[in-house]
């Protein structure tokens, strides 16, 4: 989006066959502020959403966030004085009253700031996972709070990889990089990565972590008295919970003293992984926003190695532990390079065998003693014998319920045994597990492919078959697909979000790419003996993936199927970053000045970051539409008056010039704007059963359109209903006010989805505060169940949905257009939050899209 007003920016600053003339300044400054408004809602919608629903953020996150927002409200000021001829310019200066208040906190001269470079562990606790990663913390709080074994190691922090980062100017080379490459296309991500990670490799290590990396080491040498190799993991700010991450970066094991500079570089490197960059593009999140922090781990000599979780993810009620285990090293397991055996316990005191099966184990990973890795065969007596024993089991199920009792939720763990039989933690993660189970509804005679896959992810799918052997088939993977590969991998992130269900010929419940699909909500099998030469491209399959069952065709019955997972909850309220946001929030977030025409709604009513950017932005589109001076807007050439039997006086400025078909004309009907978002939010306000003016025919004794058809119309209602909107063809900027309460709709539709967006505020109505939240619960819940996110406070609301494609957008538009007609003054007659329920059910009866 900011994208989009930069370039149009450029065409009419650099526009040579025109000059430059006092409206075209204009023009450039209100870009300019629309531009910079954009970026400061996304900038404070994301804080919000971290500092509302408690997500993790690092303290370089923080500061870099407020530092850009800081930057952000400054432009728009700049921006509103140029538009206005300097009469706000004094607005600077309270702002930047706010911002040395802020500023005290972020610089810790209010309260000091803890940002090492390195955290040993013995002294990590669950108190520095905004530092050092949850995988690291959560170790730190089985060594320091448990008294479980794990390696003995340090912490390299997110201020280390930001100080390591900054250092050799990164971000800006790496966004360069990035900036030129087509993410679609898989030689050019390819071709990017290697670029990176070349880059990454040739910097110089600053000299405070260089220092620290080695003087740890060798202390920790010391203080066992024997030389260490190192495993270097990744430990991202934010991995392994509500984002997995799960297998897109990159662990080195087995690393000499001498190679640890390298690695960590290595390791840092593999944020760009392809993997991983199609994982941060598909679940939105900002290459800049992910701190790599990097653990230091002892090496272990692992006889036997495996991952346990703590409930069967797929049936959570069974009461059963799942263990995996291998020979040697994890990594073949995790990577879904081999089979595992399988072992399900009771979870009852004597963790009671419920069922095993062994599977033969031809080769396993151990280590070289002078740093590396080599694949050995197992001798022959060992293919076929169990890796555990059933004292190991036991204390594997102890293990496992004393992990979960502390971190309160079901674990993913890690563990391996030595050569000594001594149980060691490598790593422990929330489990994301099922928490709805709905049954095919009925059975089915339809010819069956397979009933022996084992399921990872409940659910059902149905499409044609899509077979893909490495990261370059999926760019031309099909949305409702059924993906179907030999070994899974985390590799195939790029096609989890459009395919219908995954298929795998061998794979593990436990590995990476079992916790990837889990994460997405695909319904997911493995170890389908021989499906992947089975089936050929283009056949139509059903995947019932609760009972591990394999379909000829496309079964309807079975695609009711639905389930959900159980959200991952992790408490961060004592982390020094989350206790600095709490401090700052209410200096930036709340929004004071709500309603546009009231008294108060003036400059020197701000009181918060975001009052000034409300105020600016209201204020730019007053300045642009002259609506100060009505004399004038006759004579400004892309101003319009809307012709509508709607009961509002809404204005339309043709940014561009290349939204309306009848430039020629100052009246225009609502057919002659060229613009998608717009377009499908008027289908929506004039769709079929909504009454603006009197009784309507489709009203339904006690429904939501009787209730619409009781409440007064716009017509008995004395107030101000000027309204306003900005269009291109892809973009829309509206603020409605509509009787007695207001409406800001921001909205860009294009065929990236990754640029589309719908941002919504709501405020106001006529009745009491009791009834007026009512109705935004009401506004609320119909949103959510679009795919809005959504943010409330009492009587206000704030809304948003992005990265999506463009029927969906539309969808949303209209579903948005529709909400807004009948609810408009709903708040006079709601009773109570059951007639909320109802009549969000009555109004989705009601929807009959268009757009689809």
């Amino acid at each position: 989006m900011i994208r989009f007003w930069k370039k149009f920016k450029k065409k009419i600053s650099k526009n040579p066959s025109k000059p430059r003339s006092s409206l075209q300044l204009r023009y450039k400054a209100f870009l300019g502020l629309l531009t910079e408004n954009e970026h400061a809602l996304d900038l404070m919608t994301e804080l919000e959403n971290k500092y509302y629903n408690q997500q993790l953020i690092s303290m370089p996150y923080l500061k870099s966030m407020i530092k850009n927002l800081a930057r952000t409200v400054k432009n728009i000021i700049f921006d509103l004085s140029a538009l206005s001829g300097g009469r706000y310019n004094h607005l600077l200066h309270a702002f930047e009253d706010m911002e040395k208040e802020v500023r005290e906190f972020t610089s810790g001269s209010k309260d000091p700031i803890y940002t090492p470079i390195i955290i040993p562990m013995d002294k990590i606790t669950a108190r520095y996972i905004d530092k050092v990663g949850s995988k690291m913390a959560n170790l730190g709080e089985l060594k320091n709070k448990c008294n479980l074994q794990i390696p003995d190691g340090f912490g390299l922090t997110a201020c280390a990889y930001t100080h390591f980062s900054e250092y050799n100017t990164l971000s800006e080379k790496i966004a360069n990089i990035l900036h030129k490459t087509d993410v679609n296309k898989s030689h050019e991500l390819l071709a990017a990565e290697k670029k990176i990670k070349q880059l990454i490799a040739d910097v110089k290590m600053p000299p405070e972590i260089e220092e620290v990396i080695t003087k740890k080491s060798r202390k920790l040498e010391k203080n066992h008295n024997r030389r260490i190799l190192w495993a270097v993991r990744s430990s991202a700010i934010g991995e392994d919970l509500e984002h997995s991450f799960a297998g897109q970066f990159s662990s080195i094991l087995n690393v000499p003293a001498r190679q640890l500079l390298e690695k960590y570089k290595a390791v840092v490197a593999s944020k760009y992984n392809t993997r991983s960059i199609l994982y941060q593009r598909v679940k939105n999140i900002r290459s800049e926003d992910v701190n790599m922090s990097v653990g230091f781990l002892e090496m272990v000599d692992a006889k036997c190695s495996g991952v346990l979780y703590t409930t069967d993810p797929v049936r959570p009620d069974k009461q059963e532990i799942v263990i995996s285990a291998i020979w040697g090293l994890g990594q073949l397991l995790v990577e879904g390079a081999v089979s595992a055996d399988t072992y399900i316990l009771m979870r009852t005191p004597d963790f009671a065998l419920s069922r095993k099966e062994i599977v033969p184990k031809k080769i396993a990973l151990k280590l070289k003693e002078q740093g590396g890795l080599k694949q050995i065969r197992i001798p022959e007596e060992l293919i076929t014998r169990p890796c555990l024993t059933k004292e190991q089991l036991c204390q594997l199920g102890k293990a496992a319920l004393t992990i979960e009792a502390h971190f309160k939720c079901a674990q993913d763990i890690e563990w391996c045994f030595d050569e000594k039989d001594q149980l060691i933690i490598l790593q422990s993660r929330p489990l994301h597990l099922n928490t709805k189970q709905e049954p095919p509804a009925s059975e089915t005679r339809a010819p069956i492919i397979s009933d022996r896959a084992r399921p990872v992810a409940a659910g059902a799918g149905a499409g044609k078959v899509f077979k893909a052997g490495d990261i370059h088939d999926l760019f031309d993977f099909p949305k409702g697909g059924v993906l179907v590969i030999k070994n899974s991998s985390p590799q195939y992130i790029g096609a989890f979000q459009k395919a219908s269900a995954v298929v795998v010929e061998k794979g593990n419940l436990t590995d990476h790419m079992s916790s990837v699909v889990r994460e997405f909500k695909v319904p997911c099998v493995v170890r389908v003996p021989n499906i992947f030469s089975i089936l050929e491209n283009g056949r139509e399959i059903t995947v019932d993936a609760t009972r591990g069952v394999i379909y000829e065709g496309i079964i309807h019955e079975i695609l009711t199927h639905k389930v959900t997972m159980q959200p991952i909850v992790v408490n961060i309220e004592r982390t020094e970053s989350y206790c600095m946001l709490r401090k700052i929030a209410d200096l930036i977030f709340p929004l004071n000045l709500t309603d546009p025409r009231a008294v108060s709604f003036k400059e020197e009513s701000c009181r918060t970051w975001h009052d000034i950017i409300r105020f600016c932005h209201e204020t730019a589109l007053n300045e642009m539409f002259s609506l100060k001076d009505k004399a004038q807007l006759g004579k400004i050439k892309n101003i319009y008056k809307i012709k509508t039997k709607l009961p509002l006086s809404l204005f339309l400025l043709n940014l561009f010039e290349n939204a309306v078909t009848t430039p020629d004309q100052k009246r225009i009907g609502a057919d002659s704007i060229v613009c998608k978002p717009f377009q499908a939010l008027w289908s929506g306000m004039n769709a079929p059963g909504v009454s603006w003016q009197g009784p309507d025919q489709m009203a339904q004794a006690g429904g939501i359109f009787t209730a619409m058809i009781r409440t007064p119309s716009f017509e008995n209602i004395g107030y101000d209903t000027r309204s306003f909107a900005v269009v291109t063809p892809s973009y829309m900027n509206l603020s409605l006010s509509m009787g007695y309460h207001y409406v800001a709709v921001d909205s860009y539709v294009s065929d990236d989805p990754y640029l589309n967006h719908i941002t919504i505020s709501f405020k106001g109505g006529a009745a009491d505060i009791r009834k007026r939240s009512l109705r935004i619960l009401l506004v609320s819940k119909i949103l959510k169940q679009a795919g809005f996110k959504t943010h409330v406070n009492q009587d206000f609301l704030k809304a948003r949905i992005k990265a999506e494609e463009a029927d969906t957008i539309n969808n949303c538009l209209y579903i948005v257009g529709k909400m807004l007609a009948i609810t408009r003054l709903l708040d006079l007659s709601i009773e109570n939050e059951t007639t909320v329920e109802s009549y969000v059910t009555e109004f989705y009866r009601s929807i009959d899209l268009p757009l689809a």
